[in-house]
């Protein structure tokens, strides 16, 4: 079964790093990069962002090593502002992942996780294995349609002491609007927005943890520098399996590693 699996996945390999080279040579601005604010709008009952992966590092000035307020969140009122006195709020998803040096990975190297505390004081926890289910406030729309704030960020290690082990950290949340004192949204992003935090990497490998962070909602990404291509979800004979093959020149990929996992769909 597994030299059949190597087939398909080896075939399914090629064509999603044709894919994904096809697109980067189009420039594809959904996953484009960017360093500074969100900055969202709404259309309807739909909230859109010119990016959908931002960084930032730990280690604020005024905040210490293992603590930011960046990215803030500043509304583009120009392209669509929100509501007058409802709440733009963000809600977490998925988990805390953490770039080795090679892929990102949920095996965090010691218990980190990562805090946001919104507008109210309420805290979002992200780790390895959990998140918050509440929703966080991000603050509440003014006359003019627009919020302008800074969430905090921090990040705490096994031993609730502030920390972090050297390397890239990433997580995911939606924003949405909601009615003052409501969880109820009246408007939402239809796709989530990643952040990825840098704790104590040199710029070289922190932006090859950003370049593999841009792929992970496509299913494939692809480090050009060790070679290997991880393909989240690859269906085959019933089940879903993550995949991770080693390129070994002329088009050629070999398997490498093969997990099943739950198919959540």
């Amino acid at each position: 079964m597994i030299k059949q699996l190597k087939i398909v996945c080896n075939t399914v390999a090629l064509i999603v790093l044709l894919s994904t080279t096809h697109a980067l040579a189009e420039d594809d601005h959904d996953h484009e990069v960017h360093a500074g604010d969100i900055n969202p709008w709404r259309v309807g009952a739909e909230i859109f962002t010119e990016n959908a992966l931002y960084e930032t590092d730990f280690g604020d000035l005024g905040g210490g090593p293992f603590a930011t307020d960046d990215p803030g969140i500043d509304v583009n009122v120009e392209e669509g502002g929100f509501t007058p006195g409802n709440w733009l709020r963000f809600q977490p998803v998925g988990q805390l992942l953490f770039w080795d040096g090679a892929q990102w990975t949920d095996a965090i190297p010691n218990g980190e996780r990562i805090e946001i505390t919104d507008v109210l004081s309420n805290v979002t926890s992200y780790s390895a294995d959990s998140v918050s289910e509440t929703a966080g406030v991000i603050g509440e729309v003014d006359s003019n349609g627009g919020v302008h704030e800074h969430l905090s960020f921090a990040i705490f290690d096994a031993s609730n002491t502030p920390n972090g082990s050297a390397g890239a950290y990433r997580i995911q949340f939606k924003l949405f609007e909601s009615l003052p004192q409501s969880d109820t949204s009246v408007s939402i992003a239809a796709s989530p927005i990643a952040i990825v935090f840098n704790r104590g990497l040199e710029t070289e490998s922190y932006e090859l943890a950003v370049s593999a962070a841009a792929g992970l909602d496509d299913n494939s990404v692809f480090v050009a520098e060790t070679g290997v291509l991880t393909i989240q979800r690859v269906s085959a004979f019933g089940h879903v399996y993550k995949v991770k093959m080693q390129f070994t020149g002329n088009n050629q990929f070999q398997l490498t590693e093969v997990e099943e996992v739950m198919d959540v769909n």
